[in-house]
């Protein structure tokens, strides 16, 4: 293993200073798997102080001295060097109550979480590698297996239940029989964890090469249910059962977050998502921000299952394309399309209604509808039409100019709008006097009917 010239330099000065040295966890794991390496993290027998002043000639942060972490940067690289240590309780679920330093790189393995992650390494020495706990075996048969008993480290930090999901996803490993059981049974302990850990994870699962399998084994353990149901909902009545087929095209989608969300929530939830139900928007509302997700993530992604959804529930044309365009924008409806080819290939049925009219196509009458959607694309774009309200070649004052709102400010905002529909069934129309002269013959004809 090659490495940086700023990792060798530390393992180096401090076994120069007669400590002991490793690297460990994620850069080991996956520098024997073959996989990029990250981040760098060496563990010590020095005590936080001792490396402090080792290496005061360097930047360091006391990152997690409590714990025994400090950082300390080297050629511009930011380093986390940690010493031995041992755990006890974990009374918040995630930090241990008590911690003591060791010098004993075996003790210190002992108390992380996974196999897989519980190696050491040290290339300056004859006996270098340190595998107490048959990780490299584990990484071999591709296994997902626990340091000791699992439910002992799943009572320490239940968030280990989603890491070691996430690490399945990840490296698409399977979880060992009684590691699963113990997340199955502890599963229920997620509740101590904070909304955003649990968030965080979720995303790491969503944007892995195998979010299907992370997905499918939250179901298996029960941790779905907990993670996504709303306050006040039950899970019979708010998950729909995810299988290997409705959630295998998730692999294939664009590696966007907003993307991937909104394909999960959208086999997740039975309720309708089209622009008639509220309700539903609500619901995924509730659901998204009781996960901690930002505003902008969460209105980003019910847009994307609006506007998914409203496209199978409605005939394709140029207008029915502008209007989606013009309210989701041009990359999302590219994402759409796409999101609606890759399902469409994988057999996963979008049964919408649309104004209470459902519309079920098969597959064959879906990908022709989806042919035609991304030709209608290729031609507004080509042709530059207008699909964006800013794009309209009126404004207010020019509404008013005409006499329509003077008396009754509500109807400006109308006119706009209506003279913005008009061009989206009608790009050629975006001209200022043709639509003043449209709207005035328009509204005079109401006001001459009475209405």
């Amino acid at each position: 293993m090659s490495l940086p010239k700023a990792i060798e330099y530390v393992i180096r000065k401090i076994m120069n200073h007669g400590g002991q040295a490793y690297l460990v966890g994620g850069a080991l794991r996956d520098h024997l798997l073959g996989r990029p390496i990250v981040d760098y993290d060496i563990a010590v027998s020095l005590l936080p102080d001792e490396i402090t002043a080792l290496f005061s000639d360097h930047r360091s942060w006391p990152t997690g001295k409590r714990f025994g972490t400090v950082t300390i940067e080297v050629d511009k690289m930011n380093i986390e060097i940690t010493t031995f240590r041992q755990e006890t309780l974990y009374s918040d679920s995630r930090h241990p109550d008590k911690v003591s330093f060791v010098t004993d790189i075996n003790l210190d393995l002992s108390r992380r979480d996974f196999t897989i992650n519980a190696m050491a390494w040290n290339p300056f020495q004859t006996s270098n590698f340190i595998d107490p706990f048959k990780g490299k075996e584990d990484l071999n048969q591709r296994i997902i297996r626990t340091v000791g008993s699992p439910y002992e480290r799943f009572a320490e930090d239940p968030l280990r239940i989603m890491r070691g999901i996430r690490f399945s996803a990840q490296l698409n490993f399977q979880i060992n029989e009684e590691t699963k059981k113990a997340m199955t049974l502890c599963s229920k302990e997620l509740h101590k964890v904070s909304a955003e850990r649990i968030r965080d994870e979720l995303n790491k699962i969503l944007l892995s090469p195998h979010p299907d399998k992370g997905l499918l084994e939250l179901q298996e353990t029960g941790t779905l249910s907990i993670l996504v149901t709303p306050k006040g909902e039950t899970k019979e009545n708010t998950l729909t059962l995810l299988n290997g087929q409705n959630t295998q095209h998730i692999n294939h989608l664009e590696m966007q977050l907003p993307l991937r969300l909104a394909a999960f929530m959208s086999l997740l939830y039975k309720y309708e998502i089209g622009f008639n139900a509220p309700r539903s928007a609500s619901f995924l509302n509730d659901s998204l921000r009781s996960l901690r997700y930002d505003n902008k993530t969460i209105a980003h992604v019910i847009k994307l299952m609006q506007a998914y959804e409203s496209f199978h529930s409605t005939e394709v044309s140029p207008y029915i394309i502008r209007k989606l365009t013009g309210q989701v924008g041009m990359d999302d409806i590219r994402s759409i399309l796409s999101w609606a080819d890759i399902a469409n290939k994988y057999d996963v049925q979008c049964d919408t209604r649309y104004d209470n009219v459902s519309l079920s196509l098969n597959k064959d009458d879906q990908e022709a509808k989806l042919k035609e959607a991304i030709l209608i694309l290729s031609r507004i774009q080509q042709n530059n039409d207008p699909v964006f309200f800013e794009q309209l070649d009126i404004k207010g004052d020019d509404v008013l100019s005409i006499g329509i709102g003077n008396k009754n400010p509500r109807l400006v905002g109308e006119a706009l709008s209506l003279a913005y529909d008009w061009i989206l069934q009608n790009p050629e129309c975006n001209h200022k006097e043709y639509m003043l002269d449209k709207l005035k013959k328009h509204y005079c004809r109401l006001l001459f009917t009475g209405m």
